[in-house]
């Protein structure tokens, strides 16, 4: 069983989103419309997706996950316009060699939750070259790692995860580092550290989604279904 089995792909987005609001405390922000944009994308909403990705497109931030976006988008649509695609493609490239931390960051962020596990560990690891100190790189880092079907890969990903989450609550480090226990079969490491999340999150879905397949891989049916009801 791999890490999305036990972090349905809804949770994936969910704590995806999370991260974007930790990382700047706000839902005003081009950033946060950013990952409801991507999600839209995921979710084929596609014309609203373009239309957003374009109002968004040109702040340094987001501007290298937008384009990213907007080829994908433009890419699904029924008619597909070649144009378009050449020309987002062509400022791609221009964009690519001025992308800072943070852009760099979302882009890898946009690129995981396609499922581009090489290309997001691509990105993300320029992000850590230019941004050493960046919990955040480093948490998503390590969910790249434990998503991926190679289970030498998965082993890496704990490095990452605790290094991202040293003296923080970080909700997507915290839900790495519980799954990653799980994978291992340390059900008590990972109790241990959903508890850390519901005591800081209180109902966290993901978080409880997590925690009752711990009972249940424990057998413990009393506090599976109690774990339900919430």
């Amino acid at each position: 069983m791999d890490a999305e089995e036990y972090v349905y792909p809804e949770a994936l987005e969910q704590l995806a989103g999370n991260a974007l609001r930790s990382f700047f405390r706000t839902d005003s922000q081009p950033q946060i419309l950013a990952s409801q944009v991507s999600l839209q994308v995921l979710t084929e909403h596609i014309q609203d997706a373009i239309s957003n990705l374009e109002s968004i497109r040109n702040h340094p931030d987001v501007s290298l996950c937008s384009i990213m976006a907007l080829i994908y988008a433009h890419k699904c649509c029924e008619t597909i316009d070649q144009e378009a695609i050449q020309e987002l493609e062509s400022s791609l490239k221009e964009v690519r060699k001025i992308a800072s931390a943070t852009a760099l960051y979302y882009a890898g962020l946009f690129l995981w939750l396609m499922g581009r596990h090489n290309k997001a560990r691509e990105y993300i690891d320029r992000t850590l070259k230019i941004s050493s100190s960046s919990r955040e790189g480093y948490v998503l880092r390590g969910w790249v790692d434990l998503t991926s079907d190679k289970p030498h890969t998965v082993k890496k990903s704990i490095k990452y995860l605790e290094q991202g989450v040293q003296d923080s609550k970080d909700v997507l480090g915290l839900m790495g580092k519980a799954t990653y226990f799980m994978l291992q079969q340390n059900y008590s490491g990972a109790l241990e550290v959903v508890n850390q999340i519901t005591v800081a999150s209180g109902n966290f879905l993901p978080a409880l989604v997590l925690k009752m397949r711990l009972f249940l891989a424990r057998q413990d049916w009393e506090q599976t279904v109690e774990t339900g009801h919430r």
